[in-house]
């Protein structure tokens, strides 16, 4: 009997490293292991919320920028968690900070997002919202114009994906728990990025002319949990498929923890497009 539940094991450790191995494990979910992580299987009520993700690309040095910032929070306002928003400081002189005191919110993940999407020469402030595109062309607009219709093309449709997250403490270190739940069926890869988002950071910041001394930073991306560009999500993607992920978080130091929240997306791996995000509170 011994050996052959030793068998069992040395074969499950070698089809793990090929696909996936599962088992119940002591608890309520079953394990999906995989070089993506450890993924379960979920038994949470998982909301079927459509929200839009907008990625703001601006700077302490970009001029119009701040004007931009009071078009978002108003609409953070009106679409409450229907709308999750990260800024992201730009990787050239528009990001560079003003006075040696001020803090950097460049990061260097945050700076391939600016690369890729926006290019060395972008006009600030740029937004995208889920990463649409058009045409070939990625969809960027400058979000100081308004883009109410924009968030309201997206968040009217049906989501193919719900999202639901908690954030946790284990040993003194947070971590996020992200449950997914298909809507329809998917074929295509997808990918989880997880953020950790800032508020309340003072800097100085120029608008039009002037220089302000004290200007109260939101929002901003100040990490990237996971790689970049994303984990891969381990499910067949069929209907009603319910996964779950527990992802460390490795705060930085100079993060004021009271002041940071999470946002984590799906997205499809080849073309990067947005499928839905959630955001929670970092506790």
């Amino acid at each position: 009997m011994k050996r052959h539940i030793i068998f069992a094991a040395i074969v499950c450790a070698a089809l793990m490293t090929l696909t996936s191995c599962d088992k119940v494990e002591e608890g309520k979910y079953t394990i999906f292991s995989g070089a993506a992580g450890t993924w379960f299987n979920s038994n949470e009520n998982i909301p079927d919320t459509q929200r839009a993700f907008l990625e703001k690309y601006t700077g302490v040095r970009c001029k119009n920028c701040p004007e931009a910032d009071e078009v978002i929070h108003a609409a953070m306002e009106k679409y409450g968690d229907r709308l999750n928003v990260a800024s992201i400081h730009f990787n050239n002189s528009f990001g560079e900070p003003i006075k040696p005191t001020d803090p950097d919110l460049r990061t260097e993940k945050g700076n391939s997002w600016c690369d890729y999407f926006m290019g060395s020469s972008a006009a600030l402030p740029s937004a995208l919202l889920n990463r649409g595109r058009s045409g070939g062309s990625w969809d960027s607009f400058d979000p100081a114009a308004g883009f109410d219709d924009r968030v309201d093309a997206v968040i009217g449709n049906q989501a193919s994906i719900g999202l639901l997250m908690n954030a946790g403490e284990e040993e003194g270190k947070p971590y996020a728990e992200v449950h997914i739940g298909f809507n329809r069926d998917i074929t295509e890869a997808l990918t989880l990025t997880i953020l950790v988002i800032e508020d309340d950071i003072h800097t100085s910041q120029l608008r039009g002319r002037e220089q302000l001394d004290d200007y109260q930073q939101n929002h901003v991306l100040r990490q990237i949990v996971t790689d970049e560009w994303g984990m891969d999500v381990v499910a067949d993607g069929k209907t009603g498929t319910k996964r779950m992920v527990r992802v460390p978080v490795d705060l930085r130091s100079d993060c004021a923890r009271g002041n940071c929240s999470l946002i984590a997306f799906v997205s499809y791996k080849e073309s990067r497009e947005i499928v839905n995000s959630v955001s929670c509170r970092l506790k």
